[in-house]
């Protein structure tokens, strides 16, 4: 499968997703504002949240990334199999998706709230019919669909309001705890001071984004092979306390990624070993002309403890990074 379409098909998967779990006109106080490209309702996430991902639907879906590649057959099954059954077409219907969660914890601490307009009634039908286990309840007065309720792991899914245009997914604890924060006008997540205060130095208005603290961080190695090494040596990497991602997909492909040090000492050393790893990518790459925009195309730079790679990718540079079709056989002479 072409690279450009498995980034496509990765990134369309994300919004299908919060969706495939199970299955606006919002009056908000002024406490619940929003902050940096977190809209007012993601505030109800829960207070102990590490991590939150953003996707702009629409924008994502209006791109010239998205319209070319998905044409080729990138469309996600999922947003397929949603129509046929519902009615519900997530690049037409879906406006944001927000996923928040504990890496610590798995899914059982997963929420996912998605802004849209949906058909409530047929929304319904094909969650009562959908051929899983499933239980209604009310909760705060508004109606709470339960999977597997009464064993770990149960997911929840819920309307958010009496208008339908916000859905709550994911495990029951996280749904049931977001439905009674809306309801009582509640922010908890603003208790969460440091991923607030990784959230309002995001740009609003991108179409992709992603904070998280230390936690989000935990699994990745520390050290990896030096670059054009021998040996065996290895660069140990110094620990970050938080990482920020964005990303547009118009008129190019951006991507914005900015890690928080413990110092400026850690944050100039970790520059100094992305800045080899893409000088050595940039050396392999200026073997083929067809790549020779690859080595401008990313920049590393720190700003005291804080180290950030922006890589700005045309997509006549994205057409050239595909694997060449195997050519067609020629002819065999006399026939």
């Amino acid at each position: 499968m072409k690279r450009s379409r498995l980034v496509v098909i990765a990134a369309a998967s994300v919004v299908g997703l919060g969706l495939a779990l199970a299955l606006g006109a919002l009056v908000l106080d002024p406490a619940r504002a929003a902050v940096g490209p977190l809209p007012a309702e993601g505030l109800v996430l829960p207070a102990d949240t590490r991590f939150v991902v953003g996707i702009d639907v629409q924008r994502f879906v209006q791109s010239p990334f998205y319209k070319k590649f998905a044409s080729q057959g990138g469309r996600p099954k999922a947003f397929s199999e949603l129509e046929q059954k519902t009615g519900f077409n997530p690049e037409r219907d879906v406006d944001q998706v927000l996923i928040a969660g504990r890496p610590d914890k798995g899914q059982q601490a997963g929420l996912v709230i998605v802004r849209g307009r949906f058909d409530r009634y047929k929304l319904s039908q094909a969650i009562e019919t959908g051929g899983r286990r499933v239980t209604q309840k009310k909760h705060e007065g508004n109606p709470l669909y339960i999977f597997n309720e009464g064993q770990a792991g149960a997911s929840a899914i819920a309307f958010l309001g009496h208008d339908a245009n916000l859905l709550a997914m994911g495990s029951q604890p996280a749904v049931e705890a977001a439905v009674t924060s809306h309801f009582q006008g509640a922010a908890p997540l603003k208790q969460n001071t440091a991923l607030v205060g990784l959230l309002e130095r995001v740009k609003p208005g991108s179409t992709f984004w992603m904070v998280g603290d230390q936690s989000l961080l935990s699994q990745m190695p520390s050290a990896v092979p030096a670059p054009g090494g021998s040996g065996g040596a290895q660069l140990q990497l110094p620990a970050l306390k938080a990482l920020m991602v964005t990303g547009e997909l118009e008129p190019v492909l951006s991507l914005d990624v900015t890690g928080d040090a413990a110092d400026a000492a850690g944050a100039s050393q970790l520059a100094d070993i992305v800045r080899g790893f893409v000088a050595l990518a940039s050396l392999q790459a200026s073997q083929k002309p067809e790549l020779k925009g690859l080595q401008n195309a990313v920049s590393v730079t720190t700003d005291q403890s804080s180290v950030r790679l922006s890589a700005r990718v045309p997509y006549e540079l994205l057409e050239a990074l595909q694997p060449k079709k195997a050519a067609e056989a020629s002819p065999v002479p006399g026939r």
